[in-house]
């Protein structure tokens, strides 16, 4: 690509954020929207965080129902499409959480995947089995226009999948020795988002090695179609190194760092933005930043902006969890919410179980 075309793409952008286009969709959470600049074309997000943080949850909220739902309520220039690897959780069983969700949302009443199913000694409630029929349409139109689902992932099958896929709503163009060299979308205000969930249950192919040359390469491949096709990767990931040690404990330095994904794949290099996210009920902290924990309990995480390469990292957000139904809400301030507030007690019953 020779400069001069480097600085009219420069000036192509500058022009289309005048005009208002480069404003992306809402992740639901203002203070991370307004930190990040929102959900945008041509960005790739690591969602990072120990084993029980909810890594699923949050990409599910930011990144799939908070911006579909935005646009479905306010409109939007922007148009929306989502390829889905669930390589941990089968679509099915999504299906059902997304359902307990919707339920929650919609009329308060808390449910589960395991209550939905009747598993064990639970039964569906009547008031759950009532209503479930009435979110068919909603799915349905949810996973026919914008949700696409894949339930296993290769770097090679990776690379072929989205090839198809850009070749279905776009065109590249090529040199004379047939090197891509551009992409022209048929639609410029198409969002297209590539969850991962999560990169550490990536099948490798006969040339990876190992596990790691797998993430790798598939990292890489996520890269080409964000540097091409503008294409926004979503890779959730494991951190790789325990931060429960006595040396974390003894230093008070228990919150994610980088260094915790040091060891899993290059996904943390290669992504414009790291967010990781915390529980600190599970590592016996009373009070996080102001936060009170032995209040929140299990309800409370944090997020935590570790690389924002396209401006400042270092931004904490509490976050209260309802867990059954993967439904986050950004808290106020620490400053706002005092152990014996009217606020807090609210906020403490948010969430519970609707007979």
């Amino acid at each position: 690509m020779t400069k001069i075309k480097v600085w009219d793409n420069l000036k192509r952008e500058i022009n289309r954020g005048k005009q208002g286009f480069n404003k992306g969709l809402t992740m639901g959470f203002e203070r991370l929207d307004n930190h990040i600049s929102n959900i945008q074309q041509g960005r790739y997000t690591t969602v990072s965080g120990a084993t029980g943080t909810g890594k699923t949850a949050f990409v599910d909220s930011a990144f799939v129902f908070h911006p579909y739902d935005y646009i479905q309520t306010n409109g939007s220039f922007y148009e929306l499409e989502i390829v889905y690897y669930s390589l941990e959780i089968e679509p099915v069983v999504k299906l059902a959480k997304f359902v307990a969700r919707k339920i929650w949302e919609d009329h308060g009443m808390l449910t589960n995947v395991n209550e939905i199913y009747s598993r064990g000694k639970l039964k569906i409630p009547p008031k759950i089995a009532d209503i479930i029929d009435s979110y068919e349409e909603y799915f349905a139109i949810l996973q026919e226009k914008t949700l696409f689902f894949r339930s296993s992932m290769s770097p090679n099958y990776l690379y072929k999948d989205m090839m198809g896929y850009a070749e279905s709503r776009g065109k590249f163009i090529k040199d004379k020795n047939g090197i891509i060299q551009e992409y022209i979308p048929n639609n410029p205000n198409l969002i297209t988002l590539i969850v991962v969930d999560h990169i550490g249950l990536i099948d490798k192919n006969k040339e990876d090695k190992t596990k790691k040359e797998a993430i790798d390469r598939a990292s890489k491949i996520l890269v080409f179609f964000r540097n091409i096709c503008k294409y926004s990767p979503v890779v959730v990931s494991q951190f790789n190194r325990g931060i429960e040690g006595m040396d974390r404990k003894e230093n008070n330095s228990q919150e994610p760092q980088l260094s915790d994904l040091k060891d899993s794949g290059s996904t943390q290099e290669d992504a414009n933005t790291v967010i990781a996210l915390f529980h600190p009920f599970k590592y016996g902290m009373e009070k996080h930043r102001g936060y009170p924990i032995i209040k929140l309990q299990r309800n409370y995480r944090s997020a935590h902006i570790l690389k924002n390469r396209d401006g400042m990292a270092d931004l904490v957000v509490g976050l209260h969890f309802i867990g059954e139904v993967g439904k986050f809400k950004e808290l106020p301030p620490a400053s706002e919410l005092t152990e014996n507030s009217a606020l807090l007690n609210k906020i403490i019953n948010y969430g519970k179980r609707i007979t």
